[in-house]
């Protein structure tokens, strides 16, 4: 009648003393139990018991079927409710309370988890129950007293159910055994089992008070000892302890890019000429997912289980995004100042590549183009967008010939989506099952993509009876049920067959009898009989796979609190248990391997173990084998075949900022002649694409040759631009309809009020993204509202700047474009377009460009003929050209353009803030002499400035701009790129996205 702790010297299978420890177990009490930690454990123990000839009268389970078994023999007609179900219930109980009721703790997975687990460990600690005897906890915080008042209400959910948590079940049933009753609970031996909750450590110690209960540790689990508060242990048996296993190999691969080479590479020498090897790792499938293409390409051939949770395979990703992304645009609903909580939904360019949409990638492209280059669409509108894509995908696969595989694969993007928004989660379920169960396996991936599909399937059925059946059967709301999906896993065995050329040998024979690489966990692994494997490698031996930190938080603090912690085994005991035994295993060579350095050259420390058996091989005088790999051979470290087969050339590369002879005609001044795409024909070059090129020829090519471009439609200062300049076309465009020429002080109030129209039709015309300039202004949130509205003060201040300057000029050409003219600047053709050209009675011009900034200094030009105060002159420069002069090269195209017209200012209007001003060069009279004299407000100079001993006009101005310019698109033409010897603050939008060399 005792607890009993006992050393044993037995590895991964039962020595011949603990089964006669068992046998005779069963001979005085009538039955024993051997209680193990995992299924695999419990078929092994079986296994050798029945070769022992022991397979009657001893049971052995592991602690959940231990209670399980009794429980239906003993208990009170309750089951005992699954992990699942514990959750949905927990789920649904915490969906139907009041966020007051909730608070300080909020509704969300992780608030359920936490609750779903303290209700699994603590339950009879916290609502004990009249049969236990117990009195219930005081809540010591607000946080206790919610907790506390959860549990409890799900303990009456269990109880309405008939239903009851297993720790209650292992208390009621320690009471029972403790009394006496029960004759097949006098024994039970506790082996490898490193974790015991404490209502199991209850049902052991009741056990061991009516007969007696032993504890069987070896010499690395003895530790425990103390936790189970035994005075002494026991030796089991006098066989000799297993023999040593023999020194691991060390390797270390410098960095993740070398990892899969480095690995393949020391498993395939393990395999040498077909030996058994095994590959341990804390995530098998991601090793077998690394280095199996490798080694089959050796002719080496793997298998590893694949355990899937839902959130890992296709169904579950998709959905769960799919579900997320519908809630919220069900909340936002078709207001645009709440379209910011779902747009631009990259959710559905993701879901709508993914092979069970249904559709193909060319299809997911163009959705995507469409939905995110619009900001004004709603709800309802990408819905029929994507039922559009579902149409289009099904009347094309109708024209397939029905032995394609794709023909029976139905197109559902659309579908999935609308049954989520109607809340209809199953049938959305079921849609994704459905295609899932037409695809080949090949959509899922060439390699292995079989076994990816089945899982997918299953996946699928999996869900769908847990949300339609498992939810209806504990009365709880689907959408409890759809929250737990990611507790569903799915199992399978993956294998990697040799690479076809491995298959067969130099005279043709089959050599498909190759050898398998098996990849499981390192608990597997130390399951193993010693001395049945050939080698082991154990992947990944680093802190990040093989922690040793104790789980901590709110469930221990409570376990701990009320007396009610589980008995465990140190994790670096368990560590060196499960090391050495995996060691054990293997009759020939053990390596293990870790990775030193992450993606960012940060360092990534071993585990324990790793520097615990290098510091003992050195204590006993033996020199480590390490064996470092580094990073140097990209090209093999890439390759899966590690470049065999393959002929490698190395070649120079061009330097930074250059562009090779064979290029150039094709990325500068020329392009394909659409006719004739033999023929090179030019480029027409906007004003503002030279300008570009003039201050930075790398910017100018990053921003009109590579062109790369958000995918977003923005909300930023050139949206905002796009709209003032349409607002002020409009304006002027209805003025000059309306026979009002230009704006003056004395038709201000009425200017004031059509602009004050004409700006809520172009707003109204942007929210709903119809508008010809590159990029509508449409707000998604109060924030950005508030931003357009501030737009309308500033263009009244435009407009009242607009009254008293430039008083004999009106606009007369807006929005005026030079694509079609054929007029050439600096011996090229001109294109582009200017936003406004002011003329006066004397067909003198004035070139206007709008600019929605409030820095209007910046476009300040002075003669440059004036000397500066350091005594330098510009103009003696023969590079000297201004900053900005997209208004001067269309004031001078204007000059020979068929208006034939007399340019005499190049102009830049700011629009944005609270002091609207123009700025540029202007011939000399027209800039302003006294306040109020109608020319251009707050410009003292022009062209030339006399007072200042200037002597350049206008009109050579823009002849020395031109000729500067031509030397410039010279130097384009011959493929000069590089950055300015100054770059300016815009250039750091373009130099970072290239051009830079970097060592490998």
């Amino acid at each position: 009648m005792a607890l009993t702790v006992y050393e044993t010297t037995s590895g991964s299978s039962l020595s011949a003393a603990e089964v006669s420890l068992l046998i005779d177990a069963a001979k005085t009490y009538g039955r024993a139990t051997l209680l193990v930690a995992s299924f695999a454990e419990r078929e092994r123990c079986r296994a050798t018991l029945a070769r022992a000839g022991a397979g009657m009268g001893i049971d052995v389970a592991t602690p959940a079927t231990l209670v399980a078994g009794l429980w239906e023999l003993l208990g009170d007609g309750r089951r005992i409710a699954t992990p699942i179900e514990r959750r949905m219930l927990m789920a649904s109980i915490v969906a139907a309370s009041k966020p007051e009721e909730l608070a300080p703790l909020r509704s969300n997975p992780g608030t359920v988890r936490l609750l779903a687990d303290i209700a699994a460990a603590l339950l009879p600690a916290i609502v004990p129950g009249p049969a236990l005897e117990k009195e219930a906890p005081v809540a010591s915080s607000d946080a206790e007293r919610v907790v506390f008042g959860l549990v409890e209400r799900y303990a009456a959910a269990l109880a309405e159910r008939g239903l009851v948590e297993a720790s209650e079940a292992a208390c009621l049933l320690a009471r029972i055994v403790g009394d006496g009753r029960p004759a097949c609970a006098r024994f039970v031996a506790v082996r490898d089992v490193t974790v015991l909750p404490a209502h199991i450590m209850q049902l052991v110690r009741s056990i061991s008070h009516a007969g007696d209960a032993a504890f069987l540790l070896n010499t690395q689990q003895v530790s425990l000892a103390r936790s189970l508060g035994a005075q002494e242990v026991v030796a089991l048996g006098e066989e000799s302890a297993p023999d040593a296993a023999p020194a691991p190999t060390f390797v270390e691969a410098a960095g993740p890019h070398v990892r899969a080479a480095a690995y393949a590479d020391a498993i395939a020498e393990l395999v040498g000429e077909g030996r058994d090897v095994v590959v341990a790792a804390a995530r098998p499938a991601d090793a077998f997912e690394a280095v199996s293409e490798r080694l089959a390409a050796r002719g080496i051939a793997c298998e590893a289980p694949v355990s899937c949770r839902f959130g890992d395979t296709q169904v579950g990703c998709q959905f769960t995004a799919l579900l997320d992304l519908a809630g919220r645009m069900q909340e936002a609903g078709e207001s645009l100042e709440r379209a910011d909580l779902w747009w631009p939904a990259p959710e559905l360019t993701d879901w709508l590549y993914s092979p069970l949409s249904g559709v193909d990638a060319f299809a997911a492209r163009r959705f995507d183009k469409k939905l995110r280059s619009n900001r004004a669409l709603g709800p309802e509108g990408v819905l029929r967008a994507l039922q559009g894509v579902q149409t289009q995908a099904e009347a094309s696969r109708k024209k397939l010939d029905p032995a394609n595989p794709y023909a029976q694969v139905p197109a559902v993007c659309s579908s999935v989506v609308s049954y989520l928004m109607q809340d209809r989660s199953v049938s959305a379920l079921k849609a994704l099952c459905t295609v899932a169960s037409a695809l080949p396996g090949s959509a899922f991936g060439w390699t292995g993509g079989t076994v990816r599909a089945n899982i997918e399937v299953t996946m699928a059925a999996r869900a769908i009876e847990l949300v339609l059946d498992q939810a209806r059967a504990l009365d709880v709301p689907q959408a409890a049920a759809v929250s737990v999906l990611d507790m569903l896993s799915v199992t399978a065995a993956a294998r990697s067959e040799s690479a076809d050329f491995a298959h067969t040998g130099p005279d043709g024979a089959d050599t498909s009898a190759q050898p398998v690489v098996r990849f499981m966990t390192l608990a597997d692994a130390a399951l193993l009989d010693a001395g049945s494997i050939d080698a082991l490698f154990v992947a990944d031996v680093d802190i990040d796979s093989f922690p040793l930190a104790h789980k901590e938080g709110p469930l221990a603090e409570l376990a701990s609190a009320f007396s009610f912690a589980p008995v465990e085994l140190e994790p670096a005991a368990r560590m060196r248990d499960l090391m050495a035994r995996a060691m054990a295993a293997a009759r020939g060579e053990v390596v293990l391997a870790r990775v030193t350095h992450d993606r960012q050259a940060k360092d990534r420390y071993p585990a324990a173990i790793w520097t615990e058996l290098l510091a003992r091989q050195r204590a006993a005088g033996v020199a480590p084998r390490v064996r470092m790999v580094g990073e140097g051979d990209i090209v093999r470290d890439l390759d899966p075949a590690a470049t065999a087969h393959m002929k490698r050339r190395r070649v120079s590369c061009l330097p930074p900022q250059s562009l090779g002879e064979d290029a150039v005609p094709y990325l500068v001044l020329y392009r394909r002649d659409p006719k004739d795409p033999e023929r090179l024909v030019p480029r027409q070059l906007s004003a503002s694409q030279i300008e570009s090129y003039a201050s930075c020829p790398l910017c100018w090519f990053m921003s009109s040759r590579v062109r790369p471009a958000s995918l977003d439609a923005g909300f930023g200062n050139m949206e905002k631009g796009n709209f003032v300049h349409d607002v002020l076309y409009r304006l002027h465009e209805r003025l000059i309809e309306d026979g009002v020429p230009r704006v003056t002080e004395r038709n201000l109030d009425a200017c004031i009020e059509a602009l004050r129209e004409v700006f809520d039709e172009v707003r109204a015309e942007h929210e709903r993204n119809k508008t010809s300039s590159s990029g509508a202004l449409v707000p998604h949130g109060a924030l950005q509202r508030v931003q357009v509205d501030e737009i309308l003060p500033q263009l009244e201040g435009v407009l009242r700047y607009e009254a008293g300057a430039l008083a004999p000029f009106a606009p007369v050409y807006l929005e005026y474009s030079f694509n079609e003219l054929g007029v050439e600047y600096a011996g090229r053709p001109l294109g582009g377009r200017i936003d406004r050209v002011d003329v006066d009675a004397e067909n003198r011009a004035m070139v206007i460009d709008y600019k929605h900034r409030s820095d209007v200094n910046a476009f300040k030009l002075a003669d440059p003929t004036v000397a500066k105060k350091d005594g330098t002159v510009p103009a003696d420069d023969p590079d000297w050209l201004p900053e900005h002069t997209q208004t001067l090269i269309y004031a001078q195209a204007l000059r020979r353009s068929e208006l034939a017209l007399d340019a005499r200012g190049g102009i830049y209007f700011a629009t944005k803030g609270s002091k609207p001003a123009m700025r540029g060069a202007v011939s000399e009279e027209f800039a302003e002499q006294e306040p109020g004299d109608g020319r251009v407000p707050g410009l003292a100079a022009g062209f030339p400035d006399v007072e200042h001993g200037g002597t350049m006009g206008f009109e050579a101005l823009l002849d020395r701009v031109e000729e500067t310019i031509s030397r410039r698109l010279d130097e384009l033409e011959a493929g000069v790129v590089t950055a300015a010897p100054m770059p300016a603050a815009r250039c750091s939008f373009n130099h970072d996205l290239g051009f830079e060399r970097r060592n490998a």
